[in-house]
């Protein structure tokens, strides 16, 4: 109406129910909660056991991070899968209201997608580079430029092929050479590769958790060391004696 100013006009954001503020602001897809009680237990121990494993292959983290778990007793497991509950019950919680807000749940990735993004994510461009194709490849990089000039015109594979004549008559002498700076581009590569640290994952492919099969097994286990444990520390007394025994009649 005349007379009013613009702030008067609008609605003010405080007085407006929640369905008119921004979909996109307020929502966001919850992060699916996997793995069970494993996946819990390797999200919280997951810097120590990196730290732990520093220097070696990324899969060193999760062998340990297994073995770890296997080594707990029931008791500490039923804490990590009480754990894992709550943070499903929070997640189903907040996918309900996610989806009530208007929210599309995204479709799952077909293992296909995986395995590329996985491909993706390995290739690093930081990473040391691994020397390839031994004497030879060294050999070649070195008189690439030189055959190149001399199959100028001819198709792609014409480089490869002088490359390949020139290199079976070298000497063994000659080869030794291109082998030797082959080693030397390889130690270089290995003493890199103990300081590289990959970069964190975006996204981690989600965690295992120990089959009802392999628990089973690994409770069959313990139940046979058990007895054995139990005889040994019984006998243990005995030998000692036995062996005090001996000392005595071997003094006298």
């Amino acid at each position: 109406k005349p007379g009013k100013n613009a702030s008067q006009c609008e609605p003010s954001a405080i007085s407006l129910p929640f369905r008119y503020f921004p979909r996109e602001i307020a929502m966001e897809e919850p992060k699916k909660v996997a793995g069970g009680a494993y996946g819990q237990f390797l999200a919280e121990k997951r810097p120590e056991l990196q730290a732990e494993c520093k220097g070696q292959p990324i899969t060193a983290v999760t062998k340990l991070a297994s073995k770890r778990f296997k080594a707990l007793s029931e008791n500490e497991k039923a804490v990590y899968q009480e754990k894992y509950l709550a943070a499903k019950a929070k997640y189903d919680k907040d996918m309900k209201a996610f989806l009530a807000n208007g929210g599309e749940k995204k479709a799952r990735k077909s293992k296909a997608d995986k395995a590329d993004k996985k491909k993706k994510k390995d290739k690093d461009p930081d990473a040391p580079k691994k020397p390839t194709g031994g004497a030879y490849g060294c050999y070649v990089a070195k008189h690439r430029a030189s055959f190149q000039e001399q199959t100028k015109g001819q198709p792609a594979t014409a480089v490869a092929k002088l490359a390949s004549a020139k290199w079976k008559e070298l000497s063994a002498k000659e080869k030794a050479v291109y082998e030797e700076e082959f080693k030397k581009k390889m130690d270089e590569y290995k003493e890199a590769m103990k300081s590289y640290v990959p970069p964190a994952a975006d996204d981690e492919e989600e965690p295992e958790e120990p089959s009802p099969k392999k628990r089973k097994a690994a409770k069959e286990d313990e139940a046979k060391e058990e007895p054995k444990a139990k005889a040994k520390a019984k006998a243990a007394p005995k030998a000692k004696e036995k062996a005090k025994a001996k000392r005595a009649i071997s003094g006298a």
